[in-house]
């Protein structure tokens, strides 16, 4: 992670700890004994976050809002609305996350319980837990609305920002829909992974965050225009390197079960395209979906995945999608140094390891 984007993600760590540090009152979790231990589970589980999508939001304000763009925003105004903003987005985040894993049967996230997991324990019932963790999930959505709806700037932002993040948490879902009914068929095609790709990752890890930091700054719709298309791109190459991790990662590493997609039989890119090379009876197919994943299994995986070519095929595609990312950067036409940490956060993108 580069140094802009890193202080960035320290702005917004300070912002979620000074939230969490409210009382339940302002915090509007103030009903007993619910809204404390809720608001002690979700500081705790944002923590653990990598807080990336949060950090974008006054990471791209602060390039976007130079002053040769002609921008008349003050740093201060900018950093205090970025900041919160980002806290939102961190809030949304967890309510996004603390669904995905009760949808997907995952009790770890991030190196830690999942959210219906805690719960669960609390009465040792795996539906308590479900239930508890959906009512978690949702109060954590509405915190983000909230956050927003209380930012430091002019109603007429406040109005655009609830309706860009209201569109786009809405497609997320639908997404998410298209993800699940992959779980519940034999194959999916490329096109509606990547589909999957574009609108449960890339717009909402990094369209609508670095929209929000440009609209806060005072971009002009051209550039928030070429901000939400660079954000797709980035977005596949991340989800790619997401998949490409669950598979090749370590779970102390990647903070879930190495092999779990696989052992989900989650329509990736790297399922699908081995899919087309190799016979539908071939054993390591049939790994895909099985009750449990060893070692050897995961080996066998990542040793076809290599030697018929899916891993080259992969790397041309993020290629391609970096290539694009390039292209933006330049239609964004900004100073040489904005220009280099968005070359940097591309970079990070493509070589991450966790």
């Amino acid at each position: 992670m580069n140094e802009s984007l890193q202080a960035a993600r320290s702005l917004v760590q300070e912002g979620l700890d000074q939230f969490f540090a409210g009382s339940p009152e302002e915090t509007s979790l103030f009903l007993t004994p619910w809204g404390p231990d809720l608001q002690a589970r979700l500081k705790e589980y944002a923590g653990r976050g990598k807080l990336i999508r949060g950090a974008l939001v006054p990471f791209t304000a602060a390039l976007i809002a130079d002053p040769a763009n002609g921008m008349e925003t003050t740093a201060e105004f900018r950093d205090a609305a970025a900041v919160q903003a980002g806290v939102a987005m961190e809030l949304m985040q967890s309510f996004l996350l603390i669904h995905d894993d009760i949808m997907d049967q995952d009790d770890v996230r991030r190196g830690g319980p999942a959210v219906h997991a805690q719960y669960r324990e609390l009465q040792h019932s795996p539906q308590y837990g479900i239930s508890m963790g959906i009512c978690a999930g949702d109060i954590a959505a509405f915190l983000a609305v909230q956050q927003i709806a209380q930012l430091p700037v002019p109603a007429e932002l406040i109005q655009r920002l609830i309706a860009l993040f209201s569109r786009e948490i809405i497609t997320v879902g639908l997404a998410q829909m298209q993800d699940v009914h992959h779980g519940y068929v034999q194959d999916a095609s490329l096109s509606a992974v990547m589909q999957v790709y574009t609108y449960k990752t890339g717009r909402y890890t990094f369209s609508l965050p670095m929209m929000t930091g440009a609209m806060i700054a005072g971009a002009s719709e051209d550039q928030i225009a070429v901000l939400a298309a660079m954000g797709e791109h980035l977005g596949r190459i991340f989800q790619i390197r997401d998949d490409q991790l669950g598979l090749f990662g370590e779970s102390e590493v990647i903070g879930k079960p190495a092999g779990s997609d696989v052992r989900e039989n989650k329509k990736t890119i790297f399922r699908e395209l081995l899919r087309e090379c190799i016979p539908a009876d071939d054993p390591v197919l049939q790994l895909f979906g099985a009750p449990a994943i060893t070692p050897e299994n995961l080996r066998a995986v990542r040793h076809r995945l290599e030697e018929t070519g899916v891993i080259d095929q992969v790397e041309s595609l993020v290629q391609q999608e970096g290539e694009a990312v390039a292209q933006c950067i330049a239609a964004l036409d900004l100073l040489d140094d904005a220009a280099n940490e968005l070359e940097a956060l591309l970079q990070y993108n493509i070589t991450r390891t966790v």
